[in-house]
C-alpha cells in the first residue's frame, strides 16, 4: 500500500477505538477495546484512568499491525475525546481521582447551590454552558472540594482525560478550546478561563487548568516508551484535536449553519456549525469554542442508545439467542425487527426516556423515565418502539430550539453513530422531523474528524467545505412517509403536552444546602 495515512484516535465514555484512513478519508483499519463504567446508587459514574490509556496504546498498535508497513506511511494523529471528563492530579500528573464522566450526578446537590447563588443566565452568556447541570465540571469541582478536602487540597490541576493522556505522552498540560469550553469555565468570546466563575464559584486561580490551544495545535517528541508500544515513530505529528461530538459534525462534513448533525450513540445531540456565539435566551442549548473564528452549537440528550441497551440487559440471555436464531448479528437488528412490526406511535404507548435525567433542551438533571398509556395489548415490540420513539420526539425538541435560533433555513440533517445503522429509527425520525435525514459516508465520524484535523494541522488541509474529504459526503437519504407524518404530528403532541404535565411543570427538586 503506497497511499498516505492518518490515524483518528476516538476515546469515548465506554471505549477507544483507533482508525487508519487514507488521504480521502476512507477506513484502512480498525481496533476497538472496551472498558467498564463504575457505577453506583449515589450516581457515580467513573472509569478509570490507566485503563483507558493502556486501552489507547494497545488499539494503536493493534490498528497499526493489520496493515504492511504502516508505522512509516502515517502522516499524522489527530485526537478525538469524550467532553465534560474530569481527573484531579498532581504535580506529577498522578491520578487523585478516577476520570469523573458526563454521567456522574453526585454533584447534583452542588449544582442546585450554583442555581441559587450565581446569575446563571450571565454566566450562560459568558461560558456558553448551563452552569447549573451536574454534567460539567464546574459543579463536580466542588463536589470534591465539599466531599473529599484532602484530594481537593493535594490537587496540582484538574483536567480532562484528554490533559491527562496528553500529559502521559508529552508532560504538558494542554487542552483544545472546546475542551476547555466544555468545562463551564471559560469564557467563549475571549477563549480565556473565565475570572467570574474561577474566583466566584469555585474561589481558584487560573492555574489550576492546563493552557488552552487551538484545535490544530501540533505536538511531537512523544516519549519514547509510548511511542515504541503503539509501533509510531516518536515524532509523528499529533494533532490536540476536539471533542467527539464536535468531531462527528465535523467528520459528516458539517462546516456551516446550513447543515446539523444529528447523533445518537450511547447519548445523543443535534448540533452546527457557526461563525459566531450562538446563545439561546432561554439557554435550551449549549455553545462551545471550536476554533477561534469558529462555534459549535447545540442540545444533547442522556438517554439514546443506552435506552435500547438498558432494555437488552433485562433480557440479554433470552434476546441473544432469540437474535441467533433468527440469523441477526446481534439483540440491537432483532429489536429493529420488532419496531418494524408496530405501527407509528407505538398503539398509543409513550416512553419519556430519561432514565438517566435530562439535558437540552429544559436540563432536568431529576427528570426520570417514564412509561405511559401502557394496556394489556402492548407487548415488548411496542416497548421497543416507543422508547426509539421517546428518544426521537427528545432529539426534535433540539432541532425545533436550535433552528429558531438560526438566521438561514437547514438544507440538511446528516445522521451518524449506532443509530444510522437502524433503518426504522432513521424512519422515524424523518417522519417525525417532516424532513429528509442523509446517514453519514462513514461510520466512524468522530475518528474521521480527527483525523482530517490532523490533516489541517500539518498544512495538507484547510478547513473549509472546500476541502471536505471524499468520504465525508452523506450515502443516501431516508424520506419521510407522509401518512406517518401525519400521524406523528399528533403523537407528537400529545407527548409534549404529557411531557409538560409530568416534568417542565412539576416543583423544582429542592437542594439541600449544607450551612455546616
Amino acid at each position: 500500500m503506497s497511499k498516505e495515512l492518518f490515524m483518528g484516535i476516538d476515546i469515548g465514555t465506554t471505549g477507544v477505538r483507533a482508525v487508519l484512513f487514507d488521504e480521502k478519508g476512507y477506513e484502512v483499519s480498525l481496533s476497538y477495546r472496551e472498558y467498564p463504567m463504575r457505577s453506583s446508587p449515589d450516581g457515580k459514574a467513573e472509569i478509570e484512568p490507566e485503563v483507558v490509556f493502556k486501552s489507547m496504546l494497545d488499539v494503536v498498535k493493534n490498528c497499526i499491525e493489520q496493515v504492511e508497513n504502516a508505522r512509516n506511511k502515517i502522516n499524522a494523529i489527530g485526537l478525538s475525546t469524550q467532553l465534560f471528563s474530569l481527573v484531579a492530579v498532581d504535580r506529577y500528573g498522578n491520578c487523585l481521582t478516577n476520570v469523573i464522566t458526563w454521567a456522574d450526578t453526585r454533584s447534583i446537590k452542588e449544582a442546585g447551590f450554583i442555581e441559587k447563588n450565581f446569575d446563571c443566565m450571565a454566566l450562560y452568556r459568558k461560558t456558553g454552558c448551563r452552569v447549573e447541570h451536574p454534567m460539567y465540571p464546574l459543579s463536580k469541582i466542588l463536589w470534591i472540594k465539599n466531599n473529599h478536602r484532602d484530594i481537593y487540597e493535594k490537587t496540582y490541576k484538574f483536567v480532562s482525560i484528554k490533559e491527562y493522556i496528553i500529559f502521559k505522552l508529552y508532560g504538558v498540560f494542554i487542552l483544545d478550546l472546546t475542551d476547555a469550553s466544555a468545562t463551564a469555565c471559560f469564557n467563549i468570546h475571549k477563549f480565556v478561563w473565565d475570572e467570574d466563575v474561577l474566583k466566584e464559584v469555585l474561589g481558584v486561580d487560573k492555574e489550576k487548568f492546563g493552557t488552552p490551544v487551538e484545535c490544530i495545535h501540533v505536538l511531537k517528541g512523544m516519549k519514547e516508551e509510548y511511542a515504541k508500544i503503539m509501533g509510531i515513530p516518536r515524532d509523528t505529528p499529533l494533532v490536540i484535536g476536539s471533542g467527539d461530538g464536535i468531531l462527528a459534525n465535523l467528520g459528516c462534513g458539517v462546516f456551516d449553519n446550513t447543515e446539523l448533525s444529528s447523533t445518537i450513540g450511547t447519548s445523543g445531540a443535534i448540533r452546527t456549525a457557526v461563525d459566531f456565539p450562538l446563545l439561546d435566551k432561554e439557554a435550551r442549548t449549549w455553545c462551545y469554542c471550536f476554533t477561534r473564528d469558529k462555534w459549535v452549537a447545540g442540545g444533547a440528550i442522556n438517554n439514546g442508545g443506552i435506552v435500547l441497551r438498558w432494555l437488552r440487559d433485562m433480557h440479554v440471555g433470552e434476546y441473544s439467542k432469540e437474535a441467533m436464531e433468527k440469523g441477526f448479528n446481534n439483540v440491537y437488528e432483532l429489536f429493529d425487527s420488532f419496531a418494524k412490526e408496530i405501527r407509528p406511535g407505538s398503539d398509543g404507548l409513550l416512553f419519556f426516556p430519561y432514565l438517566t435525567g435530562q439535558r437540552s433542551p429544559h436540563w432536568r438533571a431529576d427528570a426520570r423515565g417514564v412509561i405511559y398509556g401502557l394496556n394489556l395489548s402492548h407487548d415488548r415490540r411496542h416497548l421497543v418502539r416507543a422508547a426509539m420513539e421517546g428518544i426521537i420526539f427528545n432529539m426534535f425538541m433540539i432541532y425545533n430550539a436550535l433552528v429558531e435560533q438560526l438566521r438561514n433555513p437547514v438544507r440538511k440533517i446528516i445522521a451518524n453513530g449506532g443509530y444510522a445503522k437502524s433503518g426504522v429509527w432513521l424512519q422515524i425520525q424523518a417522519d417525525v422531523f417532516d424532513k429528509e435525514i442523509l446517514v453519514a459516508g462513514v461510520e466512524e465520524a468522530a475518528a474521521l474528524g480527527a483525523a482530517f484535523l490532523s490533516m489541517v494541522g500539518i498544512g495538507a488541509k484547510r478547513m473549509i467545505k472546500e476541502d471536505a474529504l471524499p468520504a465525508m459526503r452523506a450515502k443516501r437519504p431516508i424520506e419521510p412517509i407522509k401518512e406517518n407524518v401525519e400521524i406523528y404530528k399528533n403523537v407528537y403532541r400529545n407527548f409534549i403536552e404529557l411531557y409538560n404535565l409530568i416534568f417542565k411543570n412539576s416543583v423544582e427538586v429542592k437542594y439541600e444546602r449544607d450551612n455546616n
